[in-house]
């Protein structure tokens, strides 16, 4: 039998591999009473040379990527988040086992985990949602914009078959408007939270009613005053956008990669 054999009976005999969640500076335990990906097991930590890498078992015969899991992932992520610097790998980050981690994964890349731990020391990533309310950014754009308004009284009482290209054209004008209203506002997030946020990151929106979408890097003593940033701007919006605050969690958005 040739070593090429030997290694793809090997491969096709392994039933379980290692589920790695992040990475941290060295530490002895994980969190506990936490649902790991893949169903029953514990996370724990594995470490070498001064870094831990957060890992779980795994029964790699099952497809990974039901909510559960992401759900999972991100719970253990955010768990350790709340108390030390964590570098998130990406959700079905799998190894065979646990020295493939230490020696494949820590090791090698030592020197770039400690430098980017040292980048993100002390901070969390909160990320903003907004959603314009009774569509308080479609009645702005009509009074901030005389052509959509002219264009719009045009064709009230129009049949639905008449005026096409007018009825086309109002559409890229509002649509043009609202996207400048979304960016403007995002801008605004940004500048209002800026004294209390080390960085920050705009995020593309979905969904007609979606304002905005931003995350921020916040420096964990810094917390109190962009949260009290954040609760000042809603209240200036209160009318018009309503604002929802997730975190504090990893630092999904502000690590280079894995």
């Amino acid at each position: 039998m040739t070593a090429e054999t030997d290694h793809q009976q090997s491969r096709a005999e392994t039933t379980h591999g290692t589920y790695v969640y992040g990475v941290t500076r060295a530490r002895e335990d994980a969190p506990s009473d936490l649902p790991a990906v893949g169903g029953d097991s514990e996370v724990r930590a594995v470490s070498r040379g001064g870094l831990s890498a957060l890992v779980s078992d795994l029964e790699i015969s099952r497809p990974l990527g039901t909510p559960e899991d992401l759900l999972a992932h991100e719970r253990v992520l955010d768990a350790v988040a709340a108390d030390t610097t964590v570098l998130p790998m990406r959700f079905g980050s799998v190894l065979t086992d646990v020295d493939a981690v230490t020696d494949e994964l820590l090791e090698p890349h030592r020197d770039e985990f400690e430098s980017a731990l040292a980048e993100l020391d002390g901070a969390v990533q909160y990320t903003v949602r907004g959603t314009y309310l009774a569509d308080a950014h479609l009645r702005e754009v009509v009074e901030e914009e005389p052509a959509i308004a002219e264009l719009r009284e045009q064709l009230r009482g129009v049949a639905e078959d008449v005026g096409y290209e007018e009825r086309v054209r109002l559409g890229e004008l509002v649509h043009e408007a609202v996207s400048a209203k979304r960016q403007a506002d995002a801008e605004h997030l940004v500048r209002a939270t800026e004294a209390a946020a080390l960085r920050s990151q705009v995020h593309d929106v979905v969904g007609e009613a979606e304002a905005l979408h931003a995350s921020f890097l916040v420096d964990r003593d810094q917390v109190p005053d962009f949260e009290a940033a954040l609760e000042e701007l809603a209240l200036r919006w209160t009318e018009r956008v309503g604002l929802r605050q997730i975190g504090p969690l990893a630092p999904y958005d502000f690590v280079g990669g894995d």
